[in-house]
């Protein structure tokens, strides 16, 4: 069953623990194409779906537990981040395989496919991602304000930071200080003040 996390902050995320073994490729290409399309970035499923199935088939050729757990967050209006996490501490390495070694070669097909990858070492096992970029939303002849942005709501006349958006039709916000929420369905009265880039870079 595709599970869908929901985060009072943060990007939405689509998540599912599977068995580590090489059938679960099939049912993590589908968590893939399920979330794009709920997103309306189906133009990214065929090469979501090769991503996800070169690293689920890595983690059930490396990892020593009984599951990996796979996720597919939306960073941005238009980025897509794919992973997977086992308990290996083994970090992957990107190299040329040759003659009739297979090993590498799934991550270079990711890395060709990804604008972005890489794994983060965790306490207990590692996360191997790669992103996707789609076409960037525009309102009103500028990018859509997306989660961790601050800006400035007209109509509620409050400057506030997004902290979710569902369905690309409600925005939903937190005061600068502050925690009592609000939404506002109007892209076009929601001013950019500082992208999430400059409020990461000031905490």
């Amino acid at each position: 069953m595709i599970a869908t996390t929901s985060r009072p902050t943060g990007p939405p995320g689509y998540t599912e623990t599977l068995s580590r073994t090489p059938g679960s490729a099939a049912t993590a290409r589908r968590l893939v194409r399920a979330a794009l399309a709920a997103w309306d970035l189906e133009e990214l499923a065929e090469d979501g779906a090769l991503i996800v199935s070169e690293l689920v088939c890595n983690a059930v050729r490396h990892a020593r537990s009984r599951s990996v757990r796979v996720s597919v967050t939306r960073p941005g209006a238009a980025r897509v981040r794919i992973a997977v996490v086992d308990k290996s501490m083994q970090l992957p390495e990107l190299r040329e395989p040759g003659g009739e070694d297979e090993s590498g070669r799934g991550l270079t097909l990711v890395a060709g496919l990804a604008p972005a990858w890489g794994a983060d070492p965790l306490p207990w096992g590692k996360r191997v991602w790669a992103e996707l970029h789609g076409k960037e939303t525009r309102t009103g002849g500028g990018q859509s304000p997306w989660v961790g942005d601050l800006i400035h709501d007209e109509d509620a006349r409050r400057r506030g930071i997004v902290t979710d958006v569902h369905g690309g039709t409600v925005w939903v916000l937190r005061p600068e200080w502050g925690q009592r929420l609000w939404t506002s369905r109007r892209p076009d009265r929601l001013t950019l003040i500082m992208p999430r880039e400059q409020m990461e870079d000031r905490r």
